[in-house]
């Protein structure tokens, strides 16, 4: 799976946990300043995209995560790795 094909996903994720409009969210939104994510949002992006993509995603990493694309870094380094 591309780095592209896992942001369109985890779009899609993130857009349910934080209550928005997919279309609001580009590969560099920050979802902190942009879109009001706290860390236990960014805890339950991180364990949604465990569970989607059955990879494993270091919290602490995730938490300092910024952008989705940051976020579908780390899946796709997660997945090449498992």
């Amino acid at each position: 799976m591309t780095e592209e094909e896992i942001f369109q996903q985890l779009r899609t994720i993130c857009a349910r946990i934080l209550s928005v409009d997919p279309a609001r969210i580009t590969a560099d939104t920050d979802l902190r300043q942009e879109l009001d994510a706290d860390s236990l949002d960014m805890a339950e992006l991180a364990a949604a995209s465990e569970d989607r993509f059955r990879v494993a995603v270091d919290l602490d990493t995730a938490k300092q995560a910024r952008t989705l694309a940051d976020m579908a870094g780390l899946v796709h380094a997660g997945a090449r790795v498992g």
